[in-house]
């Protein structure tokens, strides 16, 4: 849950970062669609997902060693 302040907060750095003043009902809707972007961004994953991933990447680097001769 967003608090006014920081709303106020992020109003004072969009206004330092673009030069441009928000209404806080307009910085309020801004931050709330950043906080949703980064909760779909940083979902967190299963352990099994996890250790898909790592065995993908560790054959990633199998495959990517020269081929002896």
């Amino acid at each position: 849950m967003l608090t006014d302040n920081d709303v106020k907060k992020f109003q004072r750095l969009f206004s330092k970062q673009f030069g441009v003043n928000l209404s806080h009902d307009d910085a309020y809707r801004k931050l709330t669609m950043l906080v949703r972007q980064m909760e779909l961004i940083f979902k967190p994953i299963s352990q099994k997902r996890y250790e898909q991933y790592v065995n993908k990447d560790e054959n990633y680097d199998e495959l990517q060693k020269p081929i002896s001769r």
